[in-house]
Order: structure tokens, then sequence, then C-alpha cells
């Protein structure tokens, strides 16, 4: 099929080409009128295990590579624990003690998520409101820093780690983004399928529109052709 065929065709149907995706738009604006705008919070602290105090030695330790190691290890845990309800109840505690703020755990859960790069480790809150969510980040560093390696455990002072504040809980923002980019992917999809829709029907119509679909279907060459009343 040429390309001036399908042009005839989206030509043809251009009531659906257009219709599908406005009927998709409309779907989309509905849902971004009561869709519900979340706030995004973080804070940021560097977790640092400290290494042992070898007896003196002549021969090298590797103290700092396995301080190093510890470090990364304590931060691959501290990732989950900031995401498991233990830690939740505690962060659940200090807003309602800190703030004002009464959250159940299962929300406060919900809320935070965490990851790590090097030994940086960011908490990320999020809420129906900036005052909110800000208030949770806070609650979360500060439980953190002030618990540390305690979660798992450990007693001896020994084998705590080093966590310090780097970022204050920011300024919450509007998460948008995410949902913008959704709504414009659901508006492209519609225009697609409004075109496959135009190209089905024109498939399932048996009209000979040409002489050639004439001379297709029948297999018998076209002598003439009557032109219609818009030709000259």
């Amino acid at each position: 099929m040429e390309l001036r065929a399908y042009a005839g065709v989206l030509r043809r149907y251009w009531y659906i080409v257009v219709i599908v995706p406005v009927l998709v738009l409309a779907g989309v604006l509905y849902q971004a009128s009561r869709a519900k705008t979340s706030y995004t919070s973080k804070t940021e602290l560097s977790v640092v295990r400290d290494q042992e105090q070898p007896p003196s030695s002549p021969f090298y330790t590797y103290n700092d590579y396995y301080a190093y190691l510890a470090s990364e290890y304590t931060l691959d845990d501290m990732v989950g624990l900031v995401q498991g309800n233990v830690f939740a109840h505690d962060v659940s505690t200090e807003l309602a003690k800190t703030d004002g703020i009464t959250m159940s755990t299962k929300d406060v859960q919900t809320a935070l998520s965490s990851s790590r790069l090097n030994r940086i480790l960011t908490i990320q809150a999020k809420a129906d409101s900036k005052a909110r969510a800000e208030a949770i980040a806070a609650a979360a560093g500060k439980v953190l820093a002030a618990k540390g390696t305690g979660f798992f455990g450990f007693t001896d002072p020994s084998k705590d780690a080093m966590i310090r504040t780097i970022q204050t809980a920011t300024s919450a923002t509007a998460s948008t983004g995410r949902q913008r980019i959704i709504l414009a992917l659901q508006v492209i999809i519609g225009l697609i399928a409004g075109i496959l829709i135009a190209f089905l029907v024109d498939y399932i119509d048996d009209t000979l529109r040409s002489p050639e679909m004439v001379s297709s279907s029948l297999r018998l060459p076209v002598i003439a052709a009557i032109p219609n009343g818009r030709q000259r």
C-alpha cells in the first residue's frame, strides 16, 4: 500500500482519529482534576564505621579498608531499616513528641523511602502537604542519628557508627513530574489507538473505492472509469 493510500484511509476516517484521542484527553483531564498533589522532602546523613585500634604491629593491618567496607555494609542494612515498621514506629513517636503530628506507624512507613550513594544515606518522605513531608524527613533523620546501629542490637560503643546529618530536611517540592509524563503518554497512546482503529475499520470495509481495488478484487483489467460529479 502506497503512502497516498494510507493518507486516504486517514482522510476518510478522520473522525475516528480525532474522537479517540479527544475521549482519552477528557479522561486525562478528569484524572488530573481529581489527583492529589504530593510533596517530597529529603534529608541526607553520612554513615561511617570507625576503624578498630589494633595492637601495635610493624605490619600493615588494612584497618582503613575494613572500616570503609564495614561502612558500606552498614549503609546497605540502613536502607532496609528505614523502610521497616520498627523505624517507622520510632519516627511516629518522634513526630508526636516534637511536632504534635499524629501518624500511624503504617502511614509513616508508607511515606518513607531511602537510597544510598557511597557512604551517604538519603531518606525521602512523601506526604500530602509540604509541612508534613518536611516534618517526617526531619524526624527520620533525627531518629537515625540518635540510635544509629542500636537498631541492630550493637551495645558496644566501639561497634557504633558515626552518623552525621549533612543536609537537613529540604523544603518539600511537589511531585508532579511523573504524573505529567503519565498523562502525556496516555494522550499519545490514544492518538495511536485512533489511527489503528481507523485502519482496522478500513480493513473490514469491503467497499471498492478505486479502479486499483476493483482490479485487485475481481482480477480483471479496468477498461474505463466513470468520473464522479466533482471531477472536471
